[in-house]
């Protein structure tokens, strides 16, 4: 019985070391963090560098330009009638020495307004600035979004991601990067 029991013993340490070994060889052979996707079950992911399609997308570039000069023209707006009120408030105050206490107050009155409509002007141009800005995002936007949906009509990806410093995705295999032909694509577009 006892010979009996010390057989069985041996033959179950032998079934599992031959079971370790296969364990361990398909393990070598498919490393741990691999992920395995099954051939039609997500195959067809593939990204697009954000940073690098925005450095050579000629349509965004474009609208930058666009937003660049209407931003430095309001600058050059808002410069000249913060100089033109700063020349009144330096007269103001060369002149006050010589004026009534009515004459001063009248004067501060009209140059407190003046400041007040130079922020409110301000205020009013960044806002049209913002929507302005909106508007060319969104229509970046659609831009990019209807050649991708033509570009998937053709190639019938299941998801095109988008890859950017900083955001959800931390690595991708460089083989799934499409953003070169996709800037090619979208620069050859009219």
């Amino acid at each position: 019985m006892k010979n009996g029991l010390l057989i069985y013993c041996m033959l179950l340490t032998a079934a599992v070391a031959y079971l370790f070994y296969k364990v361990s060889k398909n393990n070598s052979a498919t490393p741990k963090s691999e992920i395995v996707v099954p051939e039609g079950k997500g195959g067809n992911i593939v990204f697009i560098n954000v940073d690098t399609l925005l450095e050579h997308y000629n349509y965004y570039k474009d609208l930058r330009d666009i937003l660049t000069k209407k931003q430095d023209s309001i600058d050059a707006v808002l410069k000249n009638r913060g100089r033109d009120l700063e020349g009144a408030i330096a007269m103001y105050q060369k002149l006050a020495g010589n004026m009534s206490e009515e004459q001063r107050a009248k004067e501060e009155e009209q140059l407190g307004k003046r400041q007040q409509q130079l922020m409110q002007f301000k205020d009013d141009l960044l806002n049209k600035l913002s929507v302005q800005e909106d508007a060319l995002q969104d229509s970046l936007h659609k831009h990019l979004t209807s050649y991708l949906k033509d570009l998937n009509n053709k190639t019938n990806y299941h998801f095109i991601l988008g890859y950017q410093r900083g955001n959800g995705i931390l690595l991708a295999n460089d083989s799934l990067d499409i953003t070169t032909s996709v800037i090619e694509g979208l620069n050859n577009r009219k």
